[in-house]
């Protein structure tokens, strides 16, 4: 792990990548619940899972390289916000971590495959694991509607406020 003061051109390009696969997740995971029909929602789920197939190997690359990589130095801030900056963005990844292993195993433990778009289909049989099926469900959903969420709201505005006060520790004297 290296320490360093700017992330790397690929970590940049990870976590845009990222970020807008987990908006479009989220986008998808929101429509179904709000879905006027079963069918559409089932439909909308389809999409979610197909998706998350690849949303579920770029994560976990993800992951691994933010891992190897580092984080980098929070030089310039503040205490608070050195340490709400080291455990948002620690949490923001245990919980995509947490939603790449729920939802296969929401699926998995009732003997559900995970088609991806019609081309091919994922199956684990851990249908003997079926009692871990609620709680992989109840985490999945929890995880995805409220608390990233909320971490994600947390991230965006303690980077605008960074970006803020660094323009205005670097904006030109009026002197």
């Amino acid at each position: 792990m290296r320490n360093h003061n700017r992330y790397s051109a690929i970590s940049i390009i990870n976590h845009w990548l990222t970020a807008l696969l987990v908006v479009v997740m989220l986008a998808l995971g929101f429509a179904a619940g709000a879905a006027p029909s079963e069918e559409v929602e089932i439909y909308i789920i389809g999409v979610h899972i197909s998706l998350g197939f690849f949303v579920l190997i770029f994560v976990a690359w993800r992951i691994l390289f933010r891992l190897y990589e580092g984080f980098p130095d929070n030089i310039g801030k503040t205490a608070l916000e050195r340490r709400t900056a080291y455990w948002v963005h620690r949490a923001i990844l245990v919980l995509l971590a947490l939603q790449i292993v729920t939802g296969p195993l929401y699926l998995f433990t009732e003997n559900e495959c995970m088609g991806v778009f019609g081309w091919f289909s994922v199956c684990i049989p851990l249908e003997s694991l079926s009692f871990i099926h609620e709680p992989m469900e109840w985490l999945h959903l929890n995880v995805g509607i409220y608390l990233l969420p909320a971490l994600l709201v947390l991230h965006f505005l303690g980077t605008i406020r960074h970006y803020a006060t660094t323009e205005k520790q670097q904006a030109p004297s009026d002197l």
